[in-house]
């Protein structure tokens, strides 16, 4: 008895199995309607991603464990200077949440060295310094090997898509961008020390600002962050839908904000495979 021919691969054996087929995929879409219109967007008119970067665009927790033992590592060989350079650390990033609800004269950067200075007891010169460093520079070195696997994947298919993507962040970014090996995918790139900005999230201007340099209007966009008490704040003051990147388990306390593990369900979630035609 002759051997029967087997299926060409990555089709269904038989017709049974295709209508099972164009039927998942057919859910997949439905899915996505289902969760896009769950975050108060329209996903027919989504056109535009903005991300925050410092624990959405990598692992922030695992990369202050990094850096935490070189801090160590240097406490050892200068433990002279050590405790000052931590203590300006700690009081530089307890002014940044400080200084988010609260205006600020002048250019926001000096008002944070100022703050952290008089909180630490340390000069502003030492406290820019110990920033410029274990901040600004010495994170660069170990960025990539703490961001998701499927981010630039998941960027790659925005792109495919004709989205536009922006960045917004308290910091600047684009040397972070370039550690990374992601600034390619980025139009737009706007932090909180523009002068167009000077001001921290959740104020939400730097996010409206962002939205104006790529054309894009608040109900065809989304904003990716990982804080809910920051990033769903920001976005919704600028009247922007909101993913939330995390695992745990706070409860989001703001409308039009969804939650999501990771890249790689951010993507099936946002660019589904389009459904098989049933024959």
């Amino acid at each position: 008895m002759p051997a029967q021919a087997s299926p060409p691969l990555g089709k269904p054996a038989c017709p049974r199995a295709e209508r099972l087929v164009s039927f998942v995929s057919g859910c997949q879409w439905l899915a996505l309607l289902w969760q896009t219109s769950f975050m108060g967007l329209d996903s027919k008119r989504l056109t535009t991603l903005v991300f925050d970067v410092d624990g959405t665009l990598y692992q922030q927790r695992s990369l202050r464990r990094a850096m935490l033992v070189r801090l160590l590592a240097h406490a050892v060989a200068r433990p002279t200077t050590s405790l000052a350079t931590f203590r300006a650390l700690q009081a530089y990033r307890h002014a940044q949440e400080a200084l988010r609800d609260h205006p600020v004269e002048g250019y926001l950067t000096t008002a944070q060295v100022r703050l952290a200075s008089e909180r630490s007891g340390q000069s502003e010169v030492m406290v820019a310094k110990a920033v410029a460093r274990w901040i600004e520079a010495e994170p660069l070195k170990l960025l990539k090997r703490h961001v998701d696997p499927a981010l630039p994947g998941f960027l790659a298919a925005a792109r495919g898509f004709g989205m536009r993507l922006g960045v917004f962040s308290d910091y600047p970014a684009a040397a972070k961008l370039e550690a990374m090996g992601l600034a390619q995918f980025f139009n737009v790139v706007v932090s909180a020390q523009d002068p167009a900005v000077n001001r921290f999230k959740p104020d939400p201007c730097g996010l409206v600002e962002t939205l104006r340099r790529l054309g894009s209007s608040p109900g065809e966009a989304v904003y990716v962050g990982d804080r809910f008490d920051v990033d769903a704040r920001v976005a919704h003051a600028a009247g922007v839908p909101c993913i939330i990147m995390s695992r745990g388990s706070e409860p989001a306390t703001l409308p039009h904000v969804t939650r999501v593990s990771d890249y790689a369900k951010l993507h099936s979630m946002l660019f589904p495979p389009a459904p098989q035609p049933s024959s």
